[in-house]
């Protein structure tokens, strides 16, 4: 009987040994734990904009006087334009002027000959024929100005494209750029000489340029708005509205998860999984467009 009780003695303390045993090596074998960075969407700013004239001037048809009037067009609506190019003519008669201020030219020219003729000048004669000289070019500016308001044209001021509106007034419009506003939050976002992605009405996808920004602000309520300026080598109609997408780095990875300057551990199920990334370091953190996406977790180090 003693034997008895000391085999199932013997057999308890092995039972409970074994419990111990599988409670402690349940423990050691948990999984370490991390410390994690989880990574973000990509960093995209967009901004809307409409496509206008970068300078829009006014070029007049309508004559100066009653004795003017309009002798021709020399474009036609939604016509390119050269700056200096003749948009309109027109005309005054102004030949009695002209005639007049002619034979005041021939007469002058007429004194200055006579007084040429004497080789042996006095001061006087010197000083007469100096007046002569002056009149005759006064008078010629005079016939040229005549000359012009007879023939008046009007030339392009700018280069462009020639518009006229349904209410009869015309415009040169200067070269097409996407005009758009930022508020005072985001314009760091706005740098001049940047590249940004232009999102056209039709969804495709075209590159741009930011090439001004004012430093002039406007307000709007209780915030500050700045207009900027969006160029594209693609010429884009006047009136559309687009949208401005700056283009991004790419998902950003903090410079802790990152060993050699190429390898990061991505955390799944507990276990980490080392990755070769392609990444470009911007200040003290590094971005990468391939392979990872929003959500995954990054071991830190």
């Amino acid at each position: 009987m003693k034997k008895i009780k000391i085999a199932i003695w013997s057999i308890n303390v092995f039972l409970v040994a074994i419990v111990i045993f599988l409670a402690l090596g349940k423990g050691t074998a948990t999984e370490p734990k991390y410390t994690t960075y989880m990574v973000k969407s990509q960093d995209t700013n967009y901004f809307t904009g409409v496509v206008q004239a970068d300078e829009k001037n006014t070029v007049s048809a309508e004559p100066k006087s009653t004795d003017e009037v309009l002798a021709s067009t020399q474009v036609t609506n939604g016509q390119k334009v050269m700056k200096g190019q003749t948009i309109f003519s027109f005309y005054e008669d102004m030949s009695g002027e002209i005639n007049s201020v002619n034979l005041e030219i021939r007469q002058i020219n007429l004194s200055i000959q006579e007084a040429n003729k004497n080789t042996t000048k006095s001061v006087d004669d010197q000083i007469e024929l100096a007046k002569d000289q002056q009149s005759l070019a006064d008078a010629q500016d005079k016939l040229n100005k005549l000359n012009k308001q007879q023939n008046r044209v009007v030339t392009a001021p700018i280069s462009g494209t020639y518009y006229k509106d349904s209410e009869g007034n015309s415009y040169i419009y200067g070269n097409p750029v996407i005009l758009g506003n930022v508020n005072e939050f985001s314009l760091d976002k706005v740098k001049v000489g940047k590249d940004v992605t232009v999102v056209k009405n039709n969804g495709k996808e075209i590159t741009g340029t930011y090439s001004q920004k004012d430093a002039i602000p406007y307000n709007k309520g209780a915030v500050s708005y700045y207009h900027f300026q969006v160029s594209t080598e693609e010429t884009l109609p006047y009136g559309m509205h687009v949208q401005i997408k700056n283009k991004s780095l790419g998902y950003k990875i903090p410079a802790s998860a990152v060993k050699d300057e190429d390898t990061v551990y991505l955390l799944k199920k507990n276990k980490k999984h080392k990755i070769i990334l392609n990444l470009t370091k911007h200040g003290n953190d590094y971005y990468t467009k391939e392979n990872i996406k929003a959500g995954d977790k990054l071991v830190l180090f």
